[in-house]
């Protein structure tokens, strides 16, 4: 009796301990940080729009990036690669077919079809924002053959075509959702991508879900915010302190703190991009060629590059960053000569030196360059007026040609010279196509239409090396700085990366 009472006790107090055992290790699970589910990523503006058609802003475009697709893409290399279109062939110099890949959804669950390409390809023939992008496709003769095979056609041969197809503005929208959001279709925007559009809220943030029936690399991280946050400096102390997870275009200067904190991290990657101040050259005082030539003269870029780009990226040599393939690095360097500069602004007719106003948004690099040459110009006689104003409202005014001088940039997202000297230089792409200096010359014309009809990649590179020698002389814009993309993230994000084009590989990244 008593060994069964002893028993008995043992047996109570063991199933105790296991009961106080389990209860310990359900409250060290329960206990468990959750795994982070969502991704903030601040940049300097907000987007103008997500209609793909209706800008090529920047801040836009990584937005879009993530939303929709596009025909093709290009991989870590820069080589083409499917993207929507899983398989294409070339069957003459202007006869691309095109193999769609069956299965994807739209974001409505609209099933993706050749007709959805028939339809964002009239889209794109109407956006002034796709002139250079859109090069010659024959959007009358393509066609759609099938529900998986679609035609395109071209007016004449255009080498860099499929590198072009695969930049934002050549995105596949959902002809029904397209159409269905009439004239909010901005605020709408329904694709194919690995992130589905939530909420916008209009100069704070957009707010996305990931899109888990996407047919490429499903997204692993849920939730996706994109943040405006204009002052580069509080970009990186939120990067820093946890409030942001990647910050885009980080200050030079404020790198070394940066790279030296543990829980962030520091990309850095030369990009295909320059930065540059531009003459209205259609309209005076710009459009004389000395006064032009006298201003780029009294401007010392390499105290711009070693002061506000702190060394990072490259002088401006040409009119284009070296990272693109036929970059002219024949041309000589443009002299900082206060002297000549002097001499030149009398010849130009303005011997008692000139008022003149530089516009610049709220980049901080772009304003404190714009200081800098304030500074530069008042030795040669020349008041400088700074202007700065809010991204959206300065886009308007350098794509309507109201303004005289400015800062801004361009980026050769495709890779090919073509989208870095056509959309910037041709007499036809003045405003809204990428010429936002309304520059023209004839020779220039002809030779970048060269450079895009060949097929010979000699004779483009030619043609392109020659259009930069006229314009580096001409100087439509005052050439800065070749960047580098920095960027700064927290450092638990796992596989973070940057495509070819310069956009983050968002659905990679994880926790």
């Amino acid at each position: 009796m008593r060994l069964f009472r002893r028993t008995f006790v043992v047996v109570m107090v063991l199933a105790v301990l296991l009961l106080t055992g389990c209860g310990k290790k359900e409250a060290t699970v329960a206990d468990t940080p959750k795994v982070k589910d969502t991704i903030v990523i601040a940049q300097g503006a907000d987007a103008k729009s997500l209609d793909p058609y209706g800008t090529t802003d920047a801040p836009a475009g990584r937005v879009a990036n993530v939303i929709f697709d596009t025909l093709l893409t290009r991989d870590d290399e820069g080589n083409i690669a499917p993207a929507l279109a899983e398989r294409w062939e070339i069957v003459d110099d202007v006869t691309y077919i095109f193999h769609l890949r069956k299965g994807v959804k739209f974001h409505n669950g609209e099933e993706f079809k050749a007709s959805d390409v028939a339809f964002s390809f009239s889209q794109i023939a109407a956006s002034p924002h796709a002139q250079s992008v859109r090069a010659t496709i024959d959007f009358e003769n393509s066609k759609v053959i099938d529900d998986y095979t679609f035609m395109m056609k071209m007016t004449e041969p255009f080498g860099p075509i499929l590198n072009h197809l695969g930049h934002n503005v050549m995105a596949i929208v959902n002809e029904k959702a397209y159409t269905e959001a009439g004239d909010k279709v901005g605020q709408q925007p329904v694709g194919t991508g690995p992130y589905k559009f939530v909420s916008w809220s209009t100069g704070d943030r957009i707010d996305l879900v990931a899109n888990e029936d996407y047919w490429g690399q499903k997204p692993q991280i849920k939730n996706l915010v994109f943040r405006n946050i204009p002052e580069t400096a509080s970009r990186s102390i939120e990067v820093e302190t946890g409030g942001i997870d990647v910050a885009i275009g980080v200050q030079a200067s404020e790198l070394k703190r940066l790279e030296e904190n543990k829980d962030v991290g520091v990309y850095r990657r030369e990009a295909s991009s320059i930065n540059f101040i531009a003459f209205n050259s259609s309209k005076a005082p710009f459009n004389n060629l000395k006064l032009r030539q006298a201003i780029n003269l009294a401007i010392n870029k390499e105290a711009i590059f070693n002061v506000v780009y702190q060394g990072t990226g490259a002088i401006a040599t040409a009119p284009m960053s070296r990272v693109v393939w036929a970059y002219n690095d024949k041309l000589t360097p443009h002299e900082y000569n206060v002297e000549k500069a002097k001499a030149l602004l009398a010849e130009a007719g303005y011997p008692d030196g000139l008022t003149i106003t530089i516009t610049v948004d709220q980049d901080q690099a772009r304003l404190d360059t714009a200081e800098m040459i304030q500074a530069q110009l008042a030795n040669i006689g020349v008041k400088v007026n700074i202007e700065p104003l809010e991204r959206g409202a300065f886009i308007d005014r350098v794509i309507d040609g109201s303004l005289d001088m400015f800062g801004l940039g361009w980026s050769s997202d495709t890779g090919d010279p073509d989208y870095a000297l056509y959309a910037l230089l041709h007499s036809s792409m003045h405003g809204a196509g990428g010429n936002m200096g309304f520059y023209t010359n004839k020779e220039v014309d002809q030779l970048l239409e060269l450079g895009r009809v060949s097929t010979d990649a000699e004779t483009r590179k030619n043609a392109y090396l020659k259009a930069q020698e006229i314009v580096w002389e001409e100087v439509p814009y005052v050439f800065i700085q070749c960047p580098e993309d920095l960027i700064a993230y927290n450092a638990k994000i796992k596989d973070f990366g940057v495509f070819a084009n310069g956009q983050l590989k968002v659905q990679n990244f994880h926790f």
